[in-house]
């Protein structure tokens, strides 16, 4: 399993790929590291990967994914590039929701991630693009996941709470930091 980030969807695509270590298993807490000060979650809208695929065209795309969710990635604001690059191969620093299934795209979508609201427009052409980019580099395999950006501000950790997530009015992930 890949787990794909994609940074800019833009061109020159930019994509960062992650560990499967790095996923949290599902009712598992996030352990917040013990080094550094002013941990956060940023949010990604993710996409997993139902079947094998290479140069995927945009219009079958939606044949090559079978769930979405939102995804938590564990950041640390300020830090160089390089301990970016650390972070990105941590374990257990990004937490996912209860996959939902693909239609959820097609409409507009509120996600919550503790106290902050987005509210997406459908999502389906966006998903559609991002399997079509990352398959013109590398063989999607099943239990692949895609990881989209949201425009959403970081969330700010506290040891001891819980971060709710709610994508379209369904909680998703109720995550316990330590």
């Amino acid at each position: 399993m890949k787990i794909i980030r994609i940074i800019n969807p833009d061109s020159p695509l930019m994509l960062d790929i992650h560990p499967d270590s790095a996923m949290l298993l599902p009712g598992r807490p996030l352990f917040l590291p013990d080094w550094g000060d002013g941990w956060s979650v940023c949010g990604h809208l993710a996409v997993r990967i139902g079947r094998l695929g290479k140069n995927v065209a945009v219009k079958f795309a939606s044949r090559y994914y079978d769930a979405v969710t939102v995804a938590l990635r564990v950041t640390l604001p300020g830090c160089d590039e390089a301990m970016q690059g650390v972070l990105s191969g941590m374990d257990g620093t990004i937490a996912h929701g209860e996959w939902l299934e693909p239609s959820v795209a097609a409409a507009p979508v509120e996600i919550l991630v503790g106290d902050a609201s987005l509210i997406l427009p459908p999502q389906a052409e966006a998903i559609a693009e991002a399997v079509h980019q990352v398959s013109r580099y590398m063989t999607l395999k099943m239990g692949d996941v895609i990881f989209l950006p949201l425009s959403t501000e970081p969330v700010v950790l506290t040891a001891g709470k819980h971060l709710a997530v709610d994508l379209d009015g369904r909680q998703v992930m109720d995550l316990k930091i330590v």
